[in-house]
């Protein structure tokens, strides 16, 4: 393991975890004593943070690390979702009505005639907040209902 982008963190965080491998570890970064062992120096290249030939420390490592083990950031409509199950309506009105026309195409039929339960079942694949969702899909013409709520129709 050396410290570039892939590096698991668990290694990294172990080796620091014992008290001397920390102090060794920073002697080395301040540029301060030079009491260790083969052994340490050792476990710290294997881990990546010092460089095998000097065991001086690798520039960038823990940036390295932290930025293996960092999920990107969604873009888009891809960030009011996670895993597939929407996590939050957007308040920009034009990012929420995109993201109700797409919840509305993609799980209620056109033109057919739902019951309230068959819609809340549609709904809850993609949220635990049914009633919100299901309101605001109403309130933005996506969705009609009947005047007692019973059921529901993509125009």
């Amino acid at each position: 393991m050396t410290g570039q982008s892939g590096t698991p963190w668990q290694p990294v965080v172990a080796a620091l975890a014992n008290d001397q491998l920390m102090k060794v570890y920073a002697t080395r970064v301040l540029g301060i004593g030079d009491v260790a062992s083969e052994k340490e120096l050792r476990r710290l290249v294997q881990v990546g943070l010092l460089a095998e030939d000097t065991f001086e420390p690798v520039p960038g490592a823990l940036a390295a690390v932290l930025a293996a083990n960092t999920k990107p950031k969604p873009e888009g409509s891809d960030k009011y979702f996670d895993g597939g199950r929407l996590t939050h309506l957007p308040v920009n009105p034009a990012v929420r009505l995109q993201i109700l026309e797409q919840l509305a195409e993609r799980l209620v039929p056109a033109g057919e005639v739902l019951a309230e339960r068959d819609i809340n079942l549609l709904l809850r694949t993609v949220t635990a907040d049914i009633p919100t969702l299901r309101r605001a899909l109403v309130d933005h013409g996506l969705l009609t209902r009947n005047s007692n709520g019973s059921e529901y129709t993509r125009p």
